[in-house]
């Protein structure tokens, strides 16, 4: 039987998460981890990564003009929003 992974909580109240669990996660620096009470003296932790712009960008509905878009495109919508900001 293996030995449960344990974390110890500093005087300022951090904690490090075990390798083992941040490999099983896949955890990297900046990701957050969500705790769950389930009851008064237990809960549950819950990764809560974040998600890359790319990993999510196919759930995005662009509206169409018709036809792809070109840096001109683009440079047009910048400076129009630039515009409308600080004018």
């Amino acid at each position: 039987m293996s030995a449960e992974p344990k974390a110890t909580i500093t005087s300022k109240g951090q904690i490090t998460l075990p390798l083992s669990v941040r490999k099983l996660w896949n955890l990297k620096p900046g990701d957050q981890i969500n705790f769950v009470s389930m009851k008064s003296d237990a809960g549950v932790i819950k990764p809560n990564c974040r998600q890359s712009i790319f990993d999510s960008s196919e759930k995005l509905k662009f509206p169409s003009i018709g036809r792809s878009l070109t840096q001109a495109d683009i440079d047009d919508a910048i400076n129009a929003a630039m515009i409308e900001k600080y004018s």
